[in-house]
């Protein structure tokens, strides 16, 4: 259902509403037409709000957060969008926020973040095409790492890790400081402020909620709209409530999630030669 959506926008306008015919209607246009109209785009993206979140489900990589994690308590919020070099591809920013950051100079909050070009045509994990992680942005530890599941792709390839019967590409989640790493071999000791990374033997699965777009919100509230909330054992009073479209809010001692969720830096091509 949700590749019929998708589908069916490509050839919308950006208001949802269905391109003009070039000749008389047909029966694939009235199916167009009930498609677009079941259509739910609150942010304005030329999605369907509920098949953003599926896709950003569905389309995860194996996160992989170290067993011995002092802070492993998080979520991942998400922004879904065509991919602005390839629209019939989707792109993905997962901002991964964790109650603490509990390394070195640790803090109440945390926020690391990565993208993903998918293919929406082809079933996960085989249309995840790239992921794009910065580390510690904005920081003297920062560390950009980049791979690539297509052949020929002059970026390194994804290190995979088996899930639910298939082959997964990975994102490792460096131990108590969560930096994101696109492949294990970027992420050393030396050279990350002695980041840790880890292959776990299971993948983390956070719960996801959609933020939506800059312009148009999905989201203001963490606690009521998404998963900071007590049920699911957050405790700390300065991230309950918290607006991630605010501006300058940083998330406790993290960074700005609204600038996270908008930043160029995560867009990673589709297929680079």
């Amino acid at each position: 259902m949700w590749l019929g959506a998708f589908v069916v926008l490509v050839g919308c306008n950006h208001a949802g509403a269905p391109a003009a015919p070039d000749g008389p209607p047909t029966s694939s246009d009235a199916e167009h037409q009930r498609d677009a109209a079941a259509l739910v785009d609150l942010d304005g993206d030329g999605l369907d709000d509920a098949t953003e979140l599926q896709l950003a489900t569905d389309y995860m990589p194996f996160v992989s957060l170290a067993p011995d994690d002092g802070c492993s308590l998080d979520g991942m919020l998400v922004r879904v969008s065509p991919h602005p070099a390839d629209p019939t591809k989707v792109l993905i920013v997962y901002d991964h926020l964790l109650e603490h950051d509990c390394g070195l100079s640790g803090h109440v909050g945390d926020d690391e973040v990565f993208g993903v070009a998918i293919d929406p045509a082809r079933p996960a994990p085989a249309g995840i095409l790239a992921i794009k992680a910065i580390s510690h942005q904005n920081t003297p530890c920062e560390r950009d790492t980049e791979c690539s599941m297509c052949a020929g792709d002059s970026r390194a390839a994804c290190d995979l890790a088996a899930d639910a019967g298939g082959m997964w590409p990975v994102v490792y989640s460096s131990k108590d400081k969560h930096g994101n790493y696109a492949s294990m071999s970027q992420c050393p000791l030396l050279g990350t402020c002695f980041d840790t990374c880890t292959l776990a033997t299971q993948r983390t699965r956070p719960p996801v909620a959609n933020a939506g777009e800059p312009g148009h919100h999905l989201i203001d509230d963490l606690t009521t709209q998404g998963f900071i909330t007590e049920a699911n054992g957050w405790s700390e009073p300065t991230l309950m409530h918290f607006d991630p479209w605010n501006p300058t809010a940083t998330f406790g001692g993290a960074g700005n999630i609204a600038s996270d969720l908008a930043d160029p830096g995560f867009v990673t091509a589709p297929c680079a030669p």
